[in-house]
């Protein structure tokens, strides 16, 4: 079981806090196509960006079990899963990313200035056609006298129309058949960066996702983020994992949003008093309940560094999965007359499901090939 500390206790309290104020008001977040400046302004004021961010580089500390319950808190309190997400991924890159792979010179520069909400960061390796196969990604960085000069194109860039810096991932070395990857920092307004407008998505709004195009963009060897050559192993299949469960927090705060809107439904409009109805809330809960352990359990091991996480990660997904089709039967069985908050969390976790199955599948086959080689 585990206690919260008092870091945990204080930046959840501020999540939930400035999500009720700032977030849960806003009606327009699912309906306009304009990302919120003014919020993503305010979150900075308020110190929001700091959670996860060393303290010496200006940040309030924290690791990936303060981020998730952060996430789970301001999901809850706001009702919106979009802005939770594009808030925790930008955490989860300064934390990782530029944290753990930059020089202490970057690390300066890009911490300080996010943890004050000054910089947004945009992890670019997905390609058009391409998708985020290492096999197949195209985008080069050449060796020129001074540096490198990248080109290529990158697509659904979370975050990538309203970043000031892209962390490029290019092919370095395609001469022995196996290609090598290098991580590289690139400010938005590098000669030869296009920025693509953003991608007209009809779920997990606000979030904004889009695109870039890199036509020689001449960067010099400082750019460099991480060890020339391993970006991939070092950088991005981690990531992808550290993601996939720092992302059950804002999961985690919409479905308990759900029970929330729900029973405050079925209160206000005195629902059938039938029996079964409490023993279908009851059960919800205690599904839930079980997925915020499990999270609790998955974040709690990436700050270890102990067992994987990745096991809890699967059935996190499969038990979420359940929660949403058990309370959509719910609503649907008890004609409970459910908030138009409710039918969009129900949209935007099948969307965010629909997105990560087949990066879970991949970690389903290797633990069975590992099984069968045994």
């Amino acid at each position: 079981m585990h206690q919260p500390n008092e870091n945990q206790i204080i930046t959840c309290n501020q999540a939930t806090a400035f999500a009720a104020e700032h977030i849960a008001g806003r009606a327009d977040l699912q309906t306009g196509h304009e990302f919120p400046r003014d919020i993503w302004q305010k979150m900075g004021k308020a110190g929001l960006f700091k959670i996860g961010i060393a303290k010496k580089y200006g940040g309030a500390g924290g690791g990936y079990l303060d981020l998730l319950k952060a996430g789970e808190a301001f999901v809850r309190s706001g009702c919106n899963l979009g802005l939770g997400l594009s808030w925790l991924f930008q955490q989860i890159i300064a934390h990782y990313v530029v944290g753990s792979f930059g020089t202490p010179q970057q690390r300066r520069q890009y911490l300080g200035a996010a943890a004050e909400g000054k910089i947004t960061f945009s992890f670019a390796v997905s390609e058009p056609g391409r998708g985020a196969s290492p096999k197949t990604l195209a985008t080069q960085a050449k060796k020129t006298k001074t540096g490198y000069g990248l080109s290529g194109e990158k697509t659904y860039l979370t975050n990538g129309p309203i970043a000031d810096m892209y962390i490029v991932v290019a092919v370095t070395d395609n001469t022995t058949g196996l290609k090598s990857f290098t991580a590289f920092i690139v400010p938005r307004d590098t000669e030869g960066l296009t920025i693509a407008p953003p991608m007209p998505l009809n779920f997990l709004k606000p979030s904004p996702h889009g695109g870039i195009q890199l036509e020689n963009c001449l960067i010099g060897q400082k750019s460099i983020l991480g060890k020339k050559g391993s970006a991939w192993q070092d950088i991005v299949v981690p990531l992808g994992e550290i993601e996939d469960i720092v992302m059950m927090g804002p999961v985690l705060g919409g479905m308990a949003a759900q029970l929330d809107l729900i029973v405050c439904a079925i209160r206000e409009n005195a629902t059938s008093a039938d029996r079964a109805l409490p023993s279908d809330l009851g059960a919800l809960s205690a599904l839930w309940q079980t997925l915020q352990a499990i999270a609790y359990e998955a974040a709690g091991r990436l700050d270890r560094g102990s067992d994987s996480p990745l096991p809890l990660g699967i059935t996190f997904a499969r038990l979420a999965a359940e929660f949403r089709a058990d309370i959509g039967q719910l609503s649907e069985r008890w004609k409970i007359p459910v908030p138009g908050q409710y039918t969009d969390f129900q949209r935007d976790m099948a969307s965010l499901g629909a997105l990560q199955k087949r990066r879970l599948e991949i970690r389903q086959e290797k633990i069975g090939a590992a099984l069968l080689k045994d």
